[in-house]
């Protein structure tokens, strides 16, 4: 595959199961499934279409102040053999990270490479990098980034094309000049 969209898939098969949000795993990001009739051709179309977390229903007696509880809204009450049809509503344990949209935990901070590689920022990992590539600290310089459609288009584009995406997105505005991105056509002139 041409570019660092490789990159990024990789990251996320990758990444431990434990960076990921509950109810949700890779599968979802690395092989969608397209809601049934809708059509699409392109995975990068189906994020938004991702299924939704299953929700369990539970059952409890409508005519007895039992404290059984059923999965099945046909089972038989012990304490007063009716049905247990009356629906309960489950709440889950408030979890860290777990009321962010999403699929990762947003606790945890990732570090991205210009090749759209992705791992979680350690103080570990950070001083590996800068000693591999030789820099020093009071030579790092913040950015902050604003992400809209625009960019996110560049981002796409560039993540097909190029192995230094986000120098050629985001330092194309704070330089002021066009980053060399090298186009590759394959085909014939009709």
């Amino acid at each position: 595959m041409m570019g660092s969209l490789a990159n990024l898939y990789e990251s996320i098969e990758n990444l431990n199961e434990t960076y990921i949000q509950p109810n949700h795993t890779k599968a979802t990001l690395l092989k969608p499934t397209p809601p049934p009739n809708l059509g699409y051709s392109s995975p990068l179309m189906l994020l938004n279409h991702a299924p939704a977390p299953t929700q369990k229903m539970f059952y409890k007696c409508s005519y007895c102040s039992s404290s059984y509880v059923s999965e099945d809204p046909k089972a038989v009450c012990p304490g007063c053999s009716s049905t247990m049809s009356r629906n309960m509503s489950y709440v889950a344990p408030q979890q860290e990270g777990s009321g962010e949209g999403g699929y990762v935990k947003g606790v945890v901070t990732y570090m991205v490479f210009d090749d759209l590689v992705v791992t979680p920022l350690s103080v570990t990992s950070s001083i590996t990098l800068l000693n591999r590539f030789n820099v020093e600290v009071n030579a790092l310089e913040e950015k902050v980034v604003n992400l809209g459609m625009d960019q996110a288009i560049k981002l796409l584009k560039a993540s097909l094309q190029s192995k230094t995406v986000l120098t050629d997105v985001f330092l194309e505005d704070a330089v002021g000049c066009k980053p060399k991105v090298e186009e590759t056509y394959a085909g014939s002139l009709d």
